[in-house]
């Protein structure tokens, strides 16, 4: 028996008579070692603490049934599974154990004892009575998320690895009722405990959750890391709350699976002790006074249910319902209590204050404040949130949390917030703390309602067409251009400006935004969507490389000027909508109008407003009048509904002059000035250069070309609708130009020349300077304008190889111009392109060509002879 001596002085007499029993000396006990080191209970490796010592079980030959008379011995239930250990033992050692399975003692299993030096990896077991299960982070404890106690640590389980089965039985093993079936709006935190990466699968029949455990099959890690936790409410989960007036005061009620209560009240069932463990646990300090309310006060079912317990509870208690509890007295009124504490729920922006309708989720609980993390917070919660604050709806979810350092006084305190089927605001919810005080201090719950999300039209000068900004998060951020390209999204904004329907995007008009805070890159709207509050906004942290911001002009666009008038600083007022212009009467127009309109224009101070008594009749007239009250934007915050009771022209006159200019005076060419400051390439085209010829009276424009590239030079951003006699009177404003700046060449400063007499290489000069230039065709019509313009008559025909280029000729430079004239066109200024297409300069023979024709060579063995040619007249 390897028991030492027999303590026993009687002396034994084998004769049949009577059972022989012996009192060892030596004691014998299994242990369970946690890695190999300290006691464990009911799991760890095998060893014999034998009078003291710890002797090694091997693992060779180990099987589930020796591991079933260790669980049984030690009081541990059932084996779940038996393996082998990972570090190798020496010294006393027992080998190759083979259990029946029916000892009371593994020490009476067969196995080899020895003392070897050679060493052996120790045997294994877990019993069923070292696994435990819990719900944790939840209102009770019949709610949470699941967790296994398993070789001694408390593990969370995937959401795609657990069955309904599992559910059922772990239920019934908290003695929680059933599973239900599906959590509906409450979510519990994910918590940082490990996950089991074991199967656990019950079956029908299963009673407790360490029968379902299947240690040999092992889930792969990756897939772990990725999915949530499962969370899971039993059918008896008991969540107390109040209602009334306050967060902290009201009849006390209890739901369970869906259903509230009312608990009863009467001096034998309701005292101001148990009162007070109600208060402290919906976290609302002590009762100050309790009371008994009627039962005339039903519940949303229509009904008023009392609960079948009354509670008598001790100041060492923490929840109601680990409290004393008999069986409810017959009486019919409903416990009501008074409490000390108070209990907020708001929103708080990135600075620290009062968010209005957007932030970061606040719970402040009798004066202590934190954040609430994200793993819990809902759709349901942030709905309820915004319509307690009167902002609409939420906007879930969010693509975008702005974030920032964690400061002592921001740290998030509240895992989890729970609602019943009596919640009216979301301050009357159970907050559930977070006990590990380093878990989720980086994610806070945001909410972002409807009623703080809104779009506009920038730049006050234009009413319905600008920049599109939205306003999220306590910030206007620009969007960008491929949020704007869906017909829907822009026809949502335009609606949500009163603005009509979407007519056309725009690019981003003025200096691009330094910010480099998020910005808009994404929005989806439906075809019914009246605000932008009702869209999906996709936020992302970019720079302008990565996004073109984007503008919009709706259907209901205008746009005011002054016209008729010394410039565009003064002038009759006109209202311009697409091509058509009305103009704008003076019934009810004052200098408080004119201050606002010469602000809108930028145009400085106002001077002054008269009514036209002997101006020019108009057809045209706007139907609106302007009464400019209070803190107004621009002009158009000023319109009214009525229209004007007559039609009398309105002439204003602002103290500034927009003045343009074309590079020198007279040269019809150079770089576009506005009161001496450069014009910026952003946004101009050939529309802009041809009001910019035509106010220089250089006639038309024939190009435009960006200059000090990537300078980013201070100038004027210049955005015209067609309608403009000037620049002057189109969109304006100032900044770092995005590109370089603007240079156009008019034709009013186009001259043409030959490099010989009526013939040669062609020159014009254009863009300041003489340069060459492309023929379509010697014989073209465009060759014919050129030799009329030379006074030369027509082209003719010569051989080329006959005559002599001049030294102008050829110095001439690769053509960058091409003469191209369109079928209606018969000036040939206005019949240059800033076109390559020929690879020299071309040469044109007109009637009165003189030519200088080269000296004819004639050699021999012995001289050279020379003959020059005289020049002479073509015939």
């Amino acid at each position: 028996m390897r028991c030492g001596t027999n303590n026993s002085q009687e002396r034994m007499v084998c004769d049949g008579s009577k059972n022989i029993s012996l009192d060892c000396k030596d004691e014998v006990n299994v242990s369970l070692l946690k890695d190999d080191r300290s006691v464990s209970h009911c799991f760890g490796s095998v060893h014999f603490n034998h009078s003291g010592t710890l002797e090694a079980v091997c693992s060779k030959d180990w099987d589930k049934n020796d591991g079933q008379v260790v669980c049984r011995e030690l009081g541990c239930g059932e084996v779940v599974s038996v393996s082998s250990g990972s570090q190798p033992q020496h010294g006393r050692m027992h080998d190759q154990v083979d259990c029946k399975g029916s000892e009371a003692s593994l020490w009476h299993c067969l196995a080899n004892h020895l003392e070897s030096s050679t060493p052996c990896k120790t045997a294994n077991v877990i019993c069923s009575g070292s696994v435990k299960v819990r719900l944790s982070d939840g209102p009770g404890r019949c709610a949470g998320r699941v967790e296994i106690q398993y070789e001694g640590k408390w593990k969370s389980v995937g959401e795609s690895n657990w069955k309904e089965e599992n559910s059922k039985v772990m239920c019934k093993e908290l003695n929680c009722g059933d599973a239900v079936a599906a959590p509906g709006t409450d979510s519990f935190i994910q918590g940082n405990s490990p996950v089991m990466d074991i199967e656990v699968t019950c079956v029908s029949g299963s009673t407790s959750i360490s029968s379902c455990i299947k240690p040999t099959n092992k889930l792969q890690q990756q897939l772990q890391q990725q999915e949530k936790n499962k969370m899971l409410i039993c059918q008896e989960r008991w969540v107390v709350f109040l209602m009334g007036d306050s967060a902290c005061s009201g009849k006390v009620g209890i739901e369970r699976a869906g259903k509230s209560y009312w608990l009863s009240g009467s001096n034998d069932t309701w005292d101001r002790q148990t009162a007070t463990v109600v208060c402290q646990q919906m976290d609302c300090g002590n009762a100050t006074s309790i009371n008994f309310e009627s039962t005339s006060v039903v519940n949303a079912s229509g009904t008023t249910d009392l609960w079948k317990y009354s509670y008598k509870c001790l100041p060492t208690n923490k929840s109601l319902f680990g409290c004393e509890r008999s069986e409810r007295l017959s009486n019919h009124s409903i416990a009501s209590v008074v409490c000390s504490g108070s209990k907020t729920v708001s929103l708080k922006d990135d600075a620290g204050g009062e968010g209005k309708c957007w932030g970061k989720v606040d719970v402040c609980l009798n004066g202590m404040c934190g954040g609430v993390c994200e793993d819990a917070w809902t759709e349901h919660k942030s709905n309820m949130l915004c319509k307690a604050f009167h902002c609409g709806s939420a906007i879930y979810p969010l693509s975008y949390l702005k974030t920032k350092s964690q400061s002592a006084d921001d740290k998030i305190t509240i895992g989890s917030v729970h609602s019943t089927q009596q919640t009216t605001n979301i301050s009357q919810c159970n907050m559930v703390k977070i006990t590990d005080g380093s878990y989720c201090q980086n994610k806070p719950a945001y909410v972002v309602c409807s009623g703080s999300v809104k779009a506009r039209l920038m730049y006050h000068r234009d009413r319905c067409s600008g920049n599109v900004q939205m306003f999220y998060q306590g910030i206007w951020r620009p969007v960008c251009e491929t949020a704007l390209q869906n017909q829907d999204v822009r026809n949502t904004i335009c609606r949500e400006q009163g603005c009509g329907h979407a007519v056309k995007p725009l690019s981003f008009f003025g200096p691009s935004p330094a910010s480099s805070d998020a910005v808009v890159s994404g929005l989806s709207c439906s075809a019914n969507s009246s605000s932008s509050a009702e869209c999906g906004v996709t936020l992302t942290q970019t720079n302008n490389k990565q996004c073109s911001f984007g503008g919009l002009q709706c259907s209901e666009w205008r746009r005011m000027v002054l016209k008729l008038g010394k410039g565009a600083c003064e002038g009759q007022v006109f209202v311009y909508s697409g091509a058509h212009g009305w103009a704008v009467s003076s019934d009810g127009w004052t200098e408080t109008e004119s201050k606002v309109l010469c602000t809108d224009l930028g145009c400085g101070a106002y001077i002054n407003h008269t009514t036209m008594e002997n101006a020019e009749d108009h057809d045209l007239w706007w139907g609106k009048k302007y009464s400019c009250k209070g803190k107004n934007n621009s002009i158009w915050d000023c319109e009214l509904n009525d229209g004007p009771s007559q039609n009398q022209p309105l002439f204003v006159k602002c103290l500034d002059i927009l003045t343009a200019s074309l590079g020198d005076p007279g040269k019809c060419s150079g770089r576009v000035m506005l009161n001496n400051l450069p014009v910026c390439y952003d946004n101009w085209d050939d529309s802009h250069s041809k009001i910019a010829c035509q106010e220089q009276e250089c006639s038309n424009r024939i190009s435009s070309e960006e200059t000090n590239k990537g300078r980013r030079a201070d100038g004027y951003f210049v955005s015209c609708s067609g309608s403009e006699s000037n620049l002057g009177q189109c969109k304006t404003t100032k900044g770092k130009c995005g590109r370089g700046l603007v240079s156009v060449s008019c034709a009013g400063a186009v001259k043409f020349n030959s490099t010989q007499k009526c013939g040669g290489g062609i020159k014009i000069l254009y863009r300041g300077t003489w340069e060459s230039a492309c023929l379509p065709d010697l014989f073209s019509k465009e060759a014919d304008f050129l030799c009329k313009k030379l006074n030369c008559g027509s082209p003719r025909r010569f051989q080329t190889g006959l005559i002599e280029k001049s030294d102008e000729e050829k110095g001439l430079k690769t053509p960058e111009t091409s003469l191209q004239c369109s079928s209606d066109n018969t000036d040939l200024e206005h019949c240059i392109l800033k076109e390559k297409r020929c690879e020299k300069p071309d040469v044109i023979y007109c009637g009165g060509t003189t030519m200088i024709t080269p000296p004819l060579v004639v050699q021999s063995a012995n001289f050279q002879c020379f003959r020059l040619l005289s020049s002479q007249k073509a015939h």
